[in-house]
């Protein structure tokens, strides 16, 4: 059965057939989604089981993002070639025990390893889920089924960081991935059951320099990226190597595909003006969502000094702004402009992002929760409003294709931001300290003036300790405020994107 034949056949199926297709698909993307977003509350605490330092610990989900963008890709052959049901499957099943390798892991070095294979076998399950629900609908009501896939799925990171608290608070991390591993098997029994299947096609060929071109281009720039802070950019041939062979990838990637038979991604995708200006605020977006996850826990835990429950349930408000956000579009998605959306959304970001700059290492919890309702709240729509958009204008036939690239892009969004942000947080912390420790000596006359602690007192060592230890804690929260203002920026940057997009009369 071929795609189309499937959306036709959607059009006869009782209510009962399609909600459990639906619900076992979304299910996919879930625990996909959930494994994400419920590892940033385990960092700290995997950060001190391994030795790690935050570059190192970093790599834990730099590495699931990186093996998404390479599975990814590929994606839409993959379903084509081996058929949609079967990649499904597959995707559960390589997830299922990747989960259980990651909490038996023993070093940083085993963790990212199975970081990555998780990545890889689990980011089909998104753009798949995604094509499923939507072919369960008609095309008047696409806008409405990608509400509700956004909804289901944005439940995974609802309830992701707040479950992930909860079980390093009184569990140990290792569970964070084993209490997944059930509802995994779950939904691989009833996707056996339930889901349509799709004729593979043998003749579908795979564009193996295209893919290749692809993987190397997304890889070197991570690579450069990640280390670039650590050997000084480009004073390191290391880096520059590694800038240069991902953009010779890319252009590799772009001349190949634009003059072989069979390309990787068809040219066809990118002469629909809105996909393309998708891709582009895909990109923004992937940056804008992750950073949260990834640096929003280690500042809670490492500098605000609050417990793993506490940062869980501080994130759980980020998840009632995504849920509120995809309820209010789904319900009222034939009012609401999606470019309208998406614009606003790209404010509230921004002042999200703001508020979290302004914070300081005494961070109370009522300003936590509301930047990160704001911030959930923005980050639900953008990603309702992209996908609304970008897909607004695309023949349905290019519709699984463009998915993958589609998720490509925002992944690589997401691990570029990462190792961009976590360059500016190391080199941030070095500015910081010095500027900070500059001020900290024996001619000071705040220190002969003014009265300090007992536990600073310059002229002991312990004093001198103490002294060290509060310019370095002062020096980091310095360092996430800049990191948030970052995503500010990013967030500003996509308002004008916004505006440019081309809604049907």
């Amino acid at each position: 059965m071929t795609c189309a034949m499937i959306r036709e056949a959607a059009i006869h199926v009782s209510g009962l057939q399609r909600a459990i297709i639906v619900l076992t698909a979304i299910g996919g993307g879930w625990v996909f989604e959930f494994i994400w977003s419920i590892a940033g509350v385990s960092l700290a605490h995997m950060q001190g089981t391994f030795s790690a330092t935050p570059d190192q610990i970093s790599w834990v989900m730099t590495a699931f993002i990186m093996g998404s963008v390479i599975t990814i890709a590929c994606t839409g052959w993959l379903a084509g070639r081996f058929g949609r049901k079967q990649i499904f499957l597959l995707a559960l099943f390589g997830f299922g025990v990747s989960l259980l390798m990651c909490g038996a892991a023993t070093s940083i070095e085993e963790e990212v390893a199975w970081r990555l294979l998780q990545g890889m076998f689990g980011a089909p399950m998104l753009p798949l889920s995604q094509a499923i629900t939507v072919d369960e609908f008609p095309p008047e009501r696409h806008g409405f089924a990608t509400a509700i896939w956004s909804f289901g799925i944005i439940g995974g990171g609802i309830l992701g960081p707040a479950a992930g608290g909860a079980i390093v608070e009184f569990m140990t991390w290792p569970w964070v991935f084993y209490l997944n591993i059930p509802l995994t098997v779950l939904v691989f029994i009833v996707a056996v059951a339930a889901l349509p299947s799709t004729e593979p096609d043998p003749d579908n060929r795979l564009d193996g320099l295209g893919l290749l071109s692809i993987i190397i281009c997304v890889t070197a720039f991570q690579i450069a990226f990640s280390r670039g802070e650590r050997l000084d950019w480009f004073d390191s041939y290391e880096v520059i190597i590694e800038f240069t062979v991902g953009a010779l990838a890319f252009y590799c990637f772009v001349v190949h595909s634009l003059t072989t038979d069979h390309p990787f991604f068809r040219p066809a995708l990118f002469r629909d003006f809105n996909y393309s200006l998708g891709l582009v605020a895909a990109l923004a977006n992937g940056a804008i969502a992750t950073l949260p996850l990834v640096i929003l826990p280690l500042m809670l835990e490492q500098v605000a000094g609050y417990p793993a429950l506490d940062t869980g349930i501080f994130l759980l408000s980020r998840g009632v702004g995504l849920m509120i956000a995809s309820i209010m579009l789904a319900r009222f998605d034939q009012y609401l402009p999606p470019k309208n959306v998406l614009v606003v959304s790209f404010v509230l970001a921004l002042i999200s992002g703001y508020m979290m700059a302004l914070w300081t290492a005494d961070v109370s919890a009522e300003e936590v929760v509301w930047a990160n309702l704001i911030q959930g709240f923005a980050s639900g729509a953008i990603f309702i409003a992209i996908n609304t958009l970008t897909f607004s204008t695309l023949p349905v036939h290019l519709r699984t294709e463009g998915l993958a690239l589609y998720y490509t892009v925002l992944f690589s969004g997401a691990t570029i931001g990462i190792a961009a942000i976590v360059a500016v947080l190391t080199r941030m912390t070095q500015v910081a300290h010095s500027v900070v420790g500059a001020h900290i000596n024996p001619f000071n006359e705040r220190f002969r003036l003014l009265p300090i602690p007992e536990i600073w007192d310059p002229g002991e060592t312990q004093g001198l300790i103490a002294l060290e230890h509060e310019v370095m804690h002062q020096a980091e929260m310095i360092a996430y405020s800049d990191a948030f203002l970052s995503s500010a920026i990013i967030a500003l940057a996509g308002i004008p994107l916004a505006l440019m997009f081309r809604v049907r009369g």
